[in-house]
């Protein structure tokens, strides 16, 4: 694998639409309709108030999400969407998957609360592999 043919597979445009767009799959996801309040209560479950810095949370979210669907172009782009879908749905469960699961494992949280952020990433990762692999 060289890191050259790798890095020309990298198709800007959808990477810079697919970041954005993976902040309406995360709204979408967290809102009460779907997950939303099981989400708030595993996270805070004593409703304590809780100050958030916004510009560093949504910032520091985009660039991470812009790194992990570059690194997916890298591998996905131009595949066909099947493949590009398989990629996406191979990187979510054996790679995002078991980090998620042993940061919240050493963290001691719940569960429902992994099932729900990984399954998110599940569906963002593989919905970004199908549209790179047909783009």
């Amino acid at each position: 694998m060289n890191i050259h043919n790798l890095t020309s597979n990298i198709h800007w445009i959808p990477v810079i639409v697919l970041t954005i767009f993976s902040f309406v799959i995360g709204f979408v996801w967290h809102t009460p309709f779907l997950f939303g309040k099981a989400w708030k209560q595993e996270n805070n479950p004593n409703n304590i108030q809780i100050k958030i810095n916004a510009p560093l949370i949504f910032g520091g979210t985009a660039v991470m999400h812009f790194l992990a669907i570059t690194g997916l172009s890298m591998v996905a782009s131009g595949q066909g969407g099947f493949d590009g879908l398989h990629n996406g749905l191979f990187v979510s469960i054996f790679w995002i998957l078991p980090a998620l699961a042993g940061t919240y494992l050493f963290a001691n949280r719940s569960l429902k609360l992994l099932a729900i952020d990984a399954g998110m990433y599940i569906v963002l990762f593989a919905f970004c592999g199908f549209v790179l692999g047909i783009w």
